[in-house]
């Protein structure tokens, strides 16, 4: 899911505040959530009483750490990625690399 930081989550966002950062502002407004906790690597929001964690692009990390050393950054997109999740042709890619189970036969114990 694509997540917009816009002009007004920056200028309204609080610095090294995780439910008051330019992101958090954007996850609240763009999935109608009344919770999110940012930090530099994943996120946290509170859906229908469950908190669900969302792990953030490394670009995403770089610009937080920016924002908050400099308070400047331009409005940016994110995509989201949720925790135990892997969709698409992201199984099909990683389905192509797992080596086949070798075979072993079982067979009766052997006296020592």
């Amino acid at each position: 899911m694509k997540i917009n930081v816009t002009l007004e989550d920056i200028k309204n966002g609080k610095p090294g505040r995780p439910t008051a950062c330019m992101v958090a502002l954007a996850l609240k407004r763009e999935l109608g959530v009344s919770y999110a906790s940012v930090g530099y690597t994943e996120a946290k929001i509170l859906i229908d009483g469950q908190y669900t964690k969302l792990y953030l692009p490394q670009a995403v990390e770089k610009k937080i750490r920016f924002w908050d050393r400099f308070h400047f950054v331009f409005p940016f997109s994110l995509e989201l990625l949720p925790s135990g999740f892997l969709t698409g042709s992201a199984i099909t890619l990683q389905a192509g690399k797992i080596p086949a189970a070798p075979v072993v036969a079982c067979g009766s114990p052997q006296p020592a």
